[in-house]
């Protein structure tokens, strides 16, 4: 069987079960009534890393489009007159930008999908991009927010990432950092790998915001991607006596910083990573005390949608199909694409007119349980918010720890583990 035709009958029947069983619990509505109206089918094509270096993000994402589709199913997207359901297509892209790219263009060209997510980490997704413009096909991507990335296509858009732009990504964690006492946070360092993520991030954002906050930018240090070589870029960091360190990379690369970190006993007071996916599971208590930026928690209900409605009617919806709460933001993130782009579809009055759902994003001016949304012109959410987060004993979720209005607990400073030198 080729790898990317995972879905088939059998998964959607176990799909429709699984609503079925959501609808029993009370968080869903009663099973929509179609009556004698027109109905219709929607293909979604998940281009999505189901192994590879980015698993843990797309395995977790993944479960948010699943949960998605059956709420959304439940109520049906009425597009011109017709009432659709979605049916789902996963492809695993295997961590691979060129696979990504094939995959994407295989399902607009051959498999006839209306709806395209493809793909999560914009040093994948920049491949997806230029398909996405060469095809003058609009499509989202599951995760993936570089502006950098994004700014080939300022002007002309056709993907759409929900979440916020990078450039917002340290701002406010700098922010909170000069309010931190004891010590105080004067200087910052970032290890990072040699690729668009840690290029952009070290050159175009992370300095301004350091810049913006008063903190001093003492040094950056790159590793070759998929290298595993963090020990020479640690120690050149090490010897700068920065307070803060920041770890700009994703989960697999994380993993192994902060493990050469315990292996040489370095841990500055203010330890920030890029993202918190599965960092307890390979780490341990340790994890406590570290800042994540965040885009969504379950407390934050002040946005909601026709589907899913709140954060927390998402979360009671995750706790009923897998038992458990989700682990942070990735899996809601995963729910959001395909609100919005139910939405969309919605807006645009046709499924089989890519220039009027094209239209219809970059039009778009909504909220969903997730955060508000308005694209860009370079297709990312530049409504989508970014908070400061922490790892806090106790907790499966990092906590939000700022600003004030939306802190769910107080940061911990210093790191639990430092021992002033």
């Amino acid at each position: 069987m080729r790898t990317e035709n995972i879905v088939n009958r059998r998964k959607i029947l176990k799909a429709g079960g699984a609503a079925a069983a959501l609808g029993s619990t009370g968080l869903l509505s009663a099973p929509a009534v179609w009556g004698q109206g027109k109905t219709g089918v929607l293909k979604l094509a998940s281009v999505n890393s189901m192994s590879g270096g980015f698993a843990r993000y797309g395995q977790e994402i993944q479960r948010g489009v699943e949960l998605a589709i059956e709420v959304v199913n439940q109520k049906g997207v009425e597009i011109g007159g017709t009432r659709y359901t979605i049916q789902q297509q996963i492809y695993d892209d295997k961590t691979d930008a060129s696979t990504e790219a094939k995959l994407v263009e295989k399902a607009v060209t051959n498999d006839g999908c209306t709806i395209v997510l493809a793909g999560l980490g914009s040093v994948l997704v920049k491949a997806s991009i230029a398909v996405a413009q060469r095809l003058q096909f609009p499509m989202m991507t599951h995760w993936a927010q570089i502006d950098g990335v994004f700014a080939g296509q300022k002007g002309n858009p056709f993907l759409y990432g929900a979440m916020p732009p990078f450039s917002r990504y340290y701002t406010r964690i700098s922010e909170m950092a000069t309010k931190l006492d004891n010590p105080k946070i004067k200087k910052a360092v970032m290890i990072t790998p040699n690729d668009e993520l840690g290029v952009f991030t070290s050159r175009d954002y992370f300095p301004s915001d350091l810049k913006a906050a008063g903190i001093e930018l003492a040094g950056v240090e790159f590793f070759p991607p998929k290298t595993q070589e963090y020990g020479p870029a640690l120690d050149r960091l090490r010897r700068l006596n920065a307070e803060m360190l920041v770890i700009n990379c994703y989960t697999p690369d994380i993993l192994g910083v902060f493990k050469e970190m315990q292996a040489v006993n370095y841990f500055p007071p203010m330890i920030v990573v890029e993202a918190p996916t599965s960092l307890r599971d390979g780490i341990g208590d340790a994890i406590n005390g570290v800042f994540a930026p965040s885009f969504w928690d379950p407390t934050l209900d002040k946005t909601k949608d026709n589907y899913i409605g709140t954060s927390r009617d998402f979360v009671r919806l995750y706790k009923a199909k897998y038992n458990q709460d989700p682990p942070d933001f990735v899996a809601a993130c995963g729910a959001n694409n395909v609100v919005i782009y139910a939405e969309v579809l919605k807006a645009a009055g046709k499924v089989n007119d890519p220039k009027a759902i094209n239209e219809a994003f970059r039009a778009l001016n909504a909220e969903t349980f997730f955060s508000k949304v308005k694209f860009g012109d370079d297709g990312l959410n530049r409504e989508g918010p970014v908070y400061p987060s922490q790892f806090q004993a106790g907790s499966a979720q990092p906590k939000l720890v700022y600003p004030p209005d939306v802190a769910t607990a107080k940061p911990i400073h210093p790191y639990p583990g430092y021992k002033k030198g």
